[in-house]
């Protein structure tokens, strides 16, 4: 891993880099040319030479040697090309880096390149100009950062793909072969950027990537910053596994549950429990046990069926697994629409009560997203993400009420956004809208409180709050492209306002949302006004796909 400082990277000079990428062109061109002149000079060799057991080995030799010097060129001119990348994308981020530390010091802050760190003036921090001295420091911190964690990574995807393909003493060009992924290295990059995550996977070999899938699915499928469709291939297989795995440990439930009640219908069960004071009352407390177990493990069961028949419908759009785990209530991140190639990506974030049994619900509203974008606008395509990666509230009560489920949520779907751009392909962005439902809306506003959240829109739909009072106390989005809505008969609407529960309604004009209208709903049916919003024909779907596709 580089170890590049921000001094090195304020320091570095292309011209040396540029002269050796001068070396290796001519190097490598004159490799193409010597390959080109043994092949005339020995192509015609058999029928110069046709028959014995020394024109056999002369033509076996002068193949040998046409193959050698034919795989010789490709890894020359990927050295080439490297440094080529590794010269002016370090120049561009020199640029970037001197503009930071230049617009800061006019600014008046202080920057000390050495520990690349950026101090405010004393007079900055001035009564009422706190929060904004501090959230201005911040700002340029991360993107000093940012430009210094993209140097490191380009540092890294130069040397690998030096190292690679630089000649051997013995064997010659291209033939180094890298050791194989660790667990320690995946998890090491779990830690990384998504930024820095992406240039590491792409300097990979194509063999690297394909082991690290298939010795390490579990890890690959979670790790921002992987593409899509690699992360779907290991989750794909990590779906297989614990499918099999959990259909297994019902089968063993199950064989017990019967066993014990054949025990106790024979009049046995002392034999099961010889310790206990009373085996009824030991019998009663494994079999509510194995009963909680058996209810657990088919709910999973049946939401990894919903993901594998959604994965495989032929007629629907193609489905991308980004995201799977069994552990505790379970997650899952399943794309409708391959985001690192859609236009627009709208990441749908549920809310109370969401686990991995309730798959198919969270896929169905990303489809109708997805398909509601498309009629919006048919000419760009757009992407729909069932994000369920964070552990929901079980219950409205108490367990809603409570900030912690956000605050850990917050986190990861923070560096999910973050993740869509490093991965996205194309040097046009796509539009980014992060949308949750309920308690989803929560988890969107403890994302939002991180220095810069990476969207372009967010939509609180049936919010009970965001845990901050205005749309301008959240970061990475304007105020005009933050949305909200809420039904007139939402349940919702009961949940206490402003600092009670989760701050102030983002329905309400004073938070400084744009509202946007969805159908009322059944003053009789409260709760189930609050999961309507994606029904047929209410209005509020249409105004999400306006807001999806960039036209609200």
């Amino acid at each position: 891993m580089s170890e590049m400082t921000l001094e090195d990277l304020l320091s570095f000079d292309a011209a040396p880099w540029h002269s050796a990428v001068d070396h290796w062109h001519r190097l490598a061109q004159g490799i193409d040319d010597a390959a080109e002149q043994l092949i005339r000079g020995t192509r015609d060799l058999p029928y110069a030479w046709s028959s014995g057991t020394g024109s056999e080995a002369a033509a076996e030799k002068a193949a040998d040697l046409r193959a050698e010097v034919s795989n010789t060129y490709n890894p020359a001119k990927r050295v080439h090309d490297a440094m080529d990348q590794h010269a002016y994308g370090m120049k561009a981020l020199r640029q970037q880096a001197e503009n930071i530390v230049a617009s800061a010091r006019q600014s008046g802050y202080t920057v000390d390149t050495a520990a690349a760190t950026i101090t405010a003036p004393a007079t900055a921090y001035s009564a009422g100009n706190l929060d904004h001295t501090a959230r201005e420091t911040g700002a340029l911190l991360n993107d000093l950062r940012a430009v210094l964690e993209s140097a490191r990574a380009l540092d890294d995807s130069t040397a690998n793909a030096i190292t690679v393909n630089a000649p051997s003493p013995k064997a010659g060009f291209g033939t180094t072969q890298l050791p194989a992924l660790s667990r320690t290295d995946l998890e090491a990059q779990a830690k990384r950027s998504p930024a820095e995550v992406r240039a590491w996977w792409e300097s990979l070999t194509p063999q690297q990537q394909e082991q690290a899938i298939l010795d390490f699915p579990e890890l690959v499928g979670w790790i921002d910053g992987i593409p899509i469709t690699d992360r779907d291939v290991a989750n794909r297989s990590v779906l297989q596994r614990d499918t099999d795995s959990l259909k297994q440990q019902a089968a063993s439930v199950d064989a017990r549950t019967q066993y014990l009640k054949s025990m106790y219908d024979q009049g046995r069960i002392t034999e099961v429990y010889p310790d206990a004071f009373d085996a009824k009352t030991a019998l009663d407390a494994e079999l509510a046990q194995l009963g909680t177990q058996h209810d657990d493990l088919a709910g999973k069961l049946r939401g990894l069926e919903a993901i594998s028949s959604r994965l495989a419908d032929p007629n629907k759009p193609d489905a991308y697994l980004i995201g799977l785990s069994t552990a505790a209530d379970g997650k899952a991140i399943v794309s409708v629409g391959n985001p690192d190639t859609s236009n627009n990506i709208v990441t749908y974030v549920p809310g109370t009560g969401e686990d991995l049994s309730k798959a198919a619900g969270g896929m169905s509203r990303a489809g109708i997203m997805a398909s509601d974008a498309a009629l919006q606008d048919p000419t760009r395509s757009t992407a729909a993400v069932y994000w369920y990666g964070y552990d929901a509230p079980n219950a409205i009560l108490p367990d809603a009420g409570f900030s912690s489920y956000a605050e850990d949520g917050g986190p990861a779907l923070d560096n999910f956004q973050t993740g869509l751009r490093a991965t996205h392909e194309g040097d046009i962005p796509s539009r980014n809208t992060v949308l949750g439902h309920s308690y989803g809306s929560t988890v969107i506003g403890h994302a939002a409180m991180s220095p810069s959240i990476s969207a372009d829109a967010l939509v609180f739909v049936g919010s009970p709050g965001v845990d901050v009072n205005q749309a301008s106390d959240l970061t990475g989005v304007r105020p005009d492209q933050v949305y909200a809505t809420r039904a007139e008969y939402d349940a919702i609407r009961k949940v206490p306002d402003w600092d009670i529960a989760h701050g102030n309604d983002p329905s309400d004009l004073d938070f400084g949302a744009r509202v946007f209208a969805s159908d009322p709903g059944n003053s009789n049916a409260e709760g189930d006004t609050h999961s309507a919003y994606w029904n047929d024909n209410n209005i509020a779907r249409k105004n999400i796909a306006l807001i999806v596709t960039g036209k609200l």
